[in-house]
């Protein structure tokens, strides 16, 4: 799991601390979905899917 980050929340109208949450989906949990929600008022900032590969690429390069 990603670290926090602070991200705009058009709900707070400030810069808040984020909350990202990954799951598996699909039959062969290839697939990834990513939401990352504000930490204080719990909205849903952005939502992707991506699969589960070039997740861990991604992580990996950022290491």
């Amino acid at each position: 799991m990603l670290g926090a980050k602070q991200q705009w929340c058009p709900r707070c109208q400030r810069h808040v601390q984020t909350e990202q949450k990954q799951s598996n989906i699909g039959r062969q949990k290839k697939l990834v979905k990513i939401i990352v929600t504000c930490g204080r008022c719990r909205i849903t900032l952005s939502s992707r899917t991506t699969s589960a590969s070039a997740l861990e690429q991604q992580e990996s390069e950022e290491i």
